[in-house]
């Protein structure tokens, strides 16, 4: 099996705490109370204006190409509460780029960690992955936080443009490497 078909087969999984799936267009109100909120997306994308444009973003973004994106729900809601997905996924190298998001009423309760730590796991167990990174901005302390709770180490400090306002921009790029993490 190539990680294709590894990433359809576990297109829903649980954690503890959450359950992932793909997204639906019926996550269209929840996305934009997120979306539009600035808090809970500064470092990832722009603000969303109006529910027209978050359905955008939502369809084009995070339903069109499903597998490696995950709907992030709350067992006890039933509410979709953040999103993860792989932003980048090289076959050859066996590696991928990690991003996500929640809505900021969950932040700080280990919910991403749990996620990052699963989607760990998977990836070097089921996904047939070598190595995953994850990168922030310098100045986002959580989702450092989040890295370095689910197994990740402080790879390196590098300046790159922001991909919305093209401004140059300090970041931190995290990795966990298979056989390094705790399987």
């Amino acid at each position: 099996m190539n990680i294709w078909t590894k990433l359809a087969e576990f297109s829903f999984f649980e954690t503890d705490r959450l359950y992932l799936r793909p997204f639906f267009f019926s996550d269209s109100k929840a996305f934009y109370e997120i979306a539009a909120n600035p808090e809970n997306l500064q470092f990832i994308f722009p603000t969303q204006a109006s529910l027209e444009e978050s359905q955008f973003t939502l369809a084009n973004y995070f339903m069109k190409s499903p597998l490696g994106v995950w709907a992030i729900c709350d067992q006890k809601t039933q509410q979709m509460i953040g999103s993860i997905k792989f932003e980048k996924i090289d076959e050859i190298k066996k590696e991928a780029e990690i991003g996500y998001f929640l809505k900021k009423d969950t932040w700080s309760q280990g919910f991403m960690t749990e996620v990052v730590t699963k989607l760990s796991q998977l990836s070097f167990q089921e996904f047939g992955l070598k190595k995953l990174t994850i990168i922030t901005h310098v100045e986002n302390k959580a989702s450092q936080k989040v890295a370095l709770n689910a197994g990740f180490s402080l790879f390196r400090q590098f300046k790159g443009s922001d991909r919305y306002t093209r401004k140059m921009r300090d970041y931190l790029e995290f990795r966990n490497v298979k056989g390094e993490f705790n399987e």
